[in-house]
């Protein structure tokens, strides 16, 4: 600007100026440019006008945010930018509760409908939860409850109610009940209508107003047929709070009343679950007992069964367990039921470090044909089973046969078990007693790669860059193995990772003429100053990026979410062997992103975490989408719960804390890190351990790794009994894997070619 005024504001860096004042919390100076940008009437002239307008809301000025919002309006009506900016006007009203304007804004909103919009059905969704509340705040109760009827009649899965759901049933409750009485008492209703708000609560997980309603089936309508379902559901509510003890007597109760009702095996199923989760093992063992003899032929017998045997495991009756493996393995003979009773013997006899009968079990269950996988609770696969026989061979130092099992399961980056058996690899070549044996398997290797066969040489360079832990010698053999790539089609072509080259490229000198396509012309402007975050959008809009440059402009204008979904979709079709450390590291930015580096850097500091962990878990959890919501009612880039984040914000002090907060990443991001900070005091130096206790809970990692008798991954983590749990640590662990080779702890990214 000192030394050419005019280049500087014909260029538009008054407004880059503004929005790096704006970032840096120099809010009087990005005051000052976007007045510039607006008064000389900028191409960006409603972008600054925007961004006025939110600094003023955040100043807490919400009638200067409006003359803003209005003024954009009126000077751009045809802007992408007036939608959000009529949403945000209605959402001030509310806010200074002037519930009058608010509704004529709402209602304007309503007749102009959400063409266009991305998430129009959620954002139509959330106008009418706000509509509503507004109509109450004028008295309009009729035309309140109008709309919160309709937001729970139009909830896209009945099964699922949403967040304005479930704002719907508080609405109802507050019109009904009197706002005193939310979380206190139910109002007076059919049972009907009960049930209906109840089971928005119980999905939502607000299972103490759910409780509520619940409990007034049961005392206010005596006769009525919903009483088996309240009563179950209570039970159901308490054992998910783990309030176990609380729990098994409302399923008991149920039991006892309807024992002929539709839901008394689940009611079974359940008291013997909470039974055993209060330690009282008898019990337990008696309702799954039941359950099967009332039930033998039902589809979920198998899991009475099983849970028996881990139930006298846990009681420390392993000779009674092995008795029960052995019935269930006959009663399901042929059957998935059959792998699963074999798995809970093997992974016994392995607790107890009895080699020989595990190697026997494992044996028979790599003949088997169906082991379950991922699909049911306590099943295993085909490499689980091969990693552990290749477990078992080592501890009774049968190291060749160890060295061939974990050479035959394939490594990559999505390869949970191929990576164990990589580290055991590692861990051989630099033991004493078995440093010469892999040495010896090198040479063997080594001395048989002249073949001019290039998947021949692929797999052997994959397996020597296995056995090799000499960095050296690891950085030769992987420039051997890139130029074996290239003598293969599958492993040469990989997805383009162009960057976006789009915008001008050079300092314009003199006014431009008017655009013939505003838009495009807009999106350039802004890709020219690097301003992604506005960018992307835009070029999304015009359809003029190519994919590769669309995903890069994403990336770095801080939406990875829709970066990985692009590169994904484009290395689907590449080999999942693919040596980690030779991807680009142009697809690693796109795969394995890095972004809220500040917050993540914030808030491990002080913490017992690794922030590439909570990005493994946040690749995992929601694919960077922080306004994502789970069927679980999960929340947020790292997909809390009600009851955790609830507990973990009670730990931060923060007293005003509301569950729609998580949807703020930074929020998000520090709820993770204290949680996660509290799962690594219960299990120190255990990142598997704590990803399985992100997902399935502390209090059940702790029973699987007590089952394991080992703090060892390798024993425990085939103790994992909920199979979406397992699936989670393989895929985090995988994450994880990832994020060490090409980032440090810092999360600046690293090249692991020349990583020393």
């Amino acid at each position: 600007r000192d030394l050419d005024a005019k280049l500087f504001r014909i260029n538009n860096l008054d407004y880059l100026l503004a929005r790096m004042a704006s970032e840096s919390g120099d809010h009087p100076t990005a005051a000052s440019e976007f007045h510039r940008v607006i008064h000389r009437r900028s191409i960006l002239s409603e972008y600054a006008i925007w961004h006025l307008s939110r600094l003023f809301r955040d100043s807490g000025n919400r009638t200067m945010e409006r003359v803003y919002l209005d003024q954009l309006a009126a000077m751009f009506p045809d802007s992408v930018l007036n939608l959000a900016s009529s949403n945000r006007t209605a959402r001030s009203w509310i806010e200074d509760e002037d519930f009058p304007r608010a509704v004529a804004e709402f209602e304007f909103l309503s007749a102009t409908g959400t063409k266009n919009q991305r998430d129009a059905s959620s954002l139509r969704r959330e106008n009418q939860a706000l509509q509503a509340n507004a109509y109450l705040g004028t008295g309009q109760t009729d035309r309140a409850r109008e709309l919160f009827r309709t937001l729970i009649a139009e909830v896209q899965n009945p099964q699922q109610p949403d967040d304005y759901a479930l704002e719907a049933a508080r609405g109802l409750d507050a019109i009904d009940g009197g706002n005193e009485n939310i979380g206190r008492n139910a109002p007076k209703l059919d049972e009907a209508e009960h049930m209906l708000r109840a089971g928005i609560y119980q999905f939502n997980r607000d299972f103490r107003q759910a409780r509520l309603h619940y409990t007034a089936v049961i005392n206010e309508h005596p006769a009525s047929t919903p009483i088996p379902e309240a009563t179950f559901q209570i039970g159901r509510g308490l054992a998910q709070r783990g309030e176990f003890a609380e729990a098994f007597r409302w399923f008991e109760r149920l039991l006892e009343q309807f024992p002929e009702h539709s839901l008394a095996g689940d009611a079974l199923l359940q008291a013997a679950s909470a039974y055993a989760r209060t330690g009282k093992h008898r019990e337990a063992v008696s309702r799954y007992q039941r359950y099967i003899d009332q039930y033998p032929d039902d589809e979920r017998a198998d899991r009475a069964y099983l849970n028996i045997i881990d139930v006298l495991r846990d009681q420390g009756q392993e000779t009674e367990a092995l008795k029960r493996s052995e019935l269930t393995q006959k009663v399901f003979k042929g059957k998935v039921g059959e792998a699963q009773a074999l798995f809970a013997s093997a992974r016994l006899y392995l607790a107890r470090e009895d080699w020989k009968s595990a190697s026997e079990a494992l044996g028979r269950l790599s003949s088997l044909p169906d082991l379950g996988g991922s699909r049911v609770p306590g099943g295993t696969s085909a490499a689980e089973v091969t990693f552990l026989l290749g477990y078992a061979d080592e501890q009774v130092r049968n190291y060749d046969s160890a060295i061939d099992r974990y050479l035959a399961l394939p490594d990559g980056r999505d390869q949970y078990y191929g990576w164990r058996a990589t580290l055991r690899l590692r861990e051989l070549a630099q033991g004493p007693a078995t440093k010469p044996l892999i040495e010896n398997r090198i040479d063997a290797i080594a001395s048989a790669s002249n073949t001019k066969d290039p998947k021949a040489r692929k797999e052997q360079l994959h397996s020597l860059l296995r056995m090799t832990v000499d960095e050296q010698q690891r950085r030769d053999l992987l420039e051997r193995l890139k130029s074996v790539y290239q003598d293969m089609e599958a492993y040469k072509k990989l997805p383009a990772t162009k960057n976006f080259k789009g915008g001008r490229k050079e300092l314009l000198s003199a006014a431009p003429p008017a655009p013939s396509n505003r838009n495009e012309r807009i999106a350039n402007e802004l890709a020219f100053l690097g301003l992604f975050d506005e960018a992307a959008p835009r070029l999304q809009r015009v359809g003029k990026a190519a994919v590769p440059e669309l995903a890069h402009a994403f990336l770095i204008g801080g939406r990875a979410d829709r970066a990985v979904s692009i590169a994904e979709s484009e290395w689907r079709n590449i080999p999942s062997d693919f040596q980690i450390e030779l991807m680009p590291r142009e697809n690693i930015l796109r795969l394995y992103p890095a972004p809220y580096r500040d917050s993540l850097r914030v808030t491990t500091a002080e913490r017992l975490v690794d922030p590439r962990l909570l990005l493994a878990i946040m690749r995992q959890e929601s694919r960077f989408q922080p306004d994502v919501k789970s069927v679980a009612a999960a929340r947020g880039l790292m997909q809390f719960i009600s009851t955790t984040s609830t507990r973990i914000a009670g730990e931060l002090g923060i007293d005003a804390f509301r569950q729609n907060d998580l949807y703020d990443p930074p929020i998000a991001i520090l709820f993770a890190a204290q949680y996660t900070d509290g799962l690594f005091r219960m299990f120190p130096d255990q990142p598997p351990a704590v990803a399985a206790s992100y997902n399935g809970g502390e209090d059940n990692m702790k029973r699987w790794m007590d089952r394991s008798r080992s703090m060892s991954p390798d024993r425990y983590v085939p103790e994992i009994a909920f199979s979406q749990s397992k699936d989670y640590v393989y895929k985090v662990m995988a994450n994880y894997r990832v994020y060490t080779v090409f980032y440090d702890r810092d999360l600046n990214q690293i090249d692991p070619l020349t990583a020393k």
